[in-house]
């Protein structure tokens, strides 16, 4: 398989994977916590560096080192993924209990702890996720050393595809900061729609994965 073609490849595949529903759900219910534009995209773009990290790391491991990790590990990580996107959405019901005046100072004054959250999200979906993607290279490529390129390629694409994605979906968020009512009603919503899926994603994980 040329070099392009992989790339191109792992690419595609990254750009593909940003866009799974856990995905899109935990950072939803980050984003509708702000209420402009540069945050979302900040959300995503810390999202892809924590994704990216693990990708890199664990699957570099797994790689090089020809690591097995067995289903049950797999299961557990996975779980973890859900009970972690129903934590995001308790905190989303949890933020409508505080003031609006405390809400709106937290996102000025303390942005760069806020930004963690979205990158350990990121962190704990690459966890979950690293060992699919380094056993989907190994069972058509065997350069390991190409093999860490294309995580790297891969990572990019999942990066690139959140950063899109999040501004697109702060977009409602943002219009209605302006309009108090609806944005409490998107709120609730996300937050439902987060608790919701994640007690979805876990008993799938639990039972029947």
């Amino acid at each position: 398989m040329e070099l392009l073609t992989i790339l191109l490849m792992a690419m595609l595949l990254g750009l593909k994977h940003a866009l799974d529903p856990d995905h899109l759900v935990a950072v939803t219910t980050i984003v509708s916590e702000k209420k402009k534009a540069r945050f979302s995209a900040l959300v995503g773009a810390w999202w892809g560096v924590g994704h990216m990290t693990t990708i890199l790391v664990i699957g570099s491991a797994i790689i090089y080192f020809n690591l097995f990790v067995s289903h049950s590990v797999e299961k557990l990580l996975e779980g973890v993924v859900g009970v972690m996107i129903i934590y995001l959405g308790v905190k989303a019901f949890y933020t409508l209990r505080t003031s609006h005046h405390t809400h709106e100072h937290a996102v000025s004054g303390n942005g760069s702890r806020w930004m963690l959250r979205p990158l350990i999200v990121g962190l704990l979906h690459g966890l979950a996720g690293s060992t699919g993607v380094a056993y989907l290279f190994l069972s058509t490529i065997q350069d390991k050393y190409l093999g860490v390129i294309y995580l790297l390629v891969f990572g990019a694409g999942t990066l690139i595809s959140m950063v899109l994605a999040t501004l697109l979906i702060g977009l409602p968020y943002s219009w209605s900061s302006n309009h108090k009512k609806i944005n409490l009603l998107l709120t609730r919503c996300t937050g439902v729609l987060s608790v919701s899926f994640g007690v979805y994603y876990l008993y799938k994980t639990l039972f029947i994965s």
